[in-house]
């Protein structure tokens, strides 16, 4: 590897700087690792062979061209609906599960005072006849 020229031209040319701060990067960053593992899966032999065997070979008008573009429009419609989900339950984690209104309804009503004596009478004849009709109904089962 060290007796190729373009390999020996990058360690010499004013780039240099440029490729060592990339590579430090990639070494150094969660994203430059991402990028690595991406690169590594792309140059890998069996996803080579992937990508050749997906190729359309009859300019789309092959059954498994069909197959696989309706596949891809399905899986990007549900890769939208998950996003869609995750971002509600992100806003719904920030805003509450529950949205609580609580409200206090005060009635002010002017009540006489010989009404209220009116209906407290009213209701003490009510429960005296309960009271009678209650007593009577047990003579009478006696």
């Amino acid at each position: 590897m060290a007796d190729h020229p373009d390999f020996l031209d990058l360690y010499t040319s004013p780039d240099y700087d440029t490729y060592s701060a990339q590579k430090d990067w990639q070494q150094n960053t969660m994203l430059g690792r991402l990028t690595m593992f991406l690169i590594r899966i792309g140059d890998n032999a069996l996803t080579r062979f992937l990508i050749r065997s997906f190729q359309d070979q009859q300019g789309g008008d092959s059954p498994q061209a069909r197959v696989l573009s309706i596949f891809a429009h399905v899986l990007v419609l549900v890769m939208a609906i998950f996003v869609a989900y995750a971002i509600g339950h992100i806003v719904q984690i920030v805003i509450g599960k529950e949205i609580v209104i609580n409200q206090e309804i005060i009635i002010e009503e002017e009540v006489k005072l010989s009404d209220l004596k009116k209906a407290l009478e009213s209701k003490n004849a009510t429960e005296m006849k309960q009271r009678r009709g209650a007593r009577e109904k047990k003579d009478k089962n006696t």
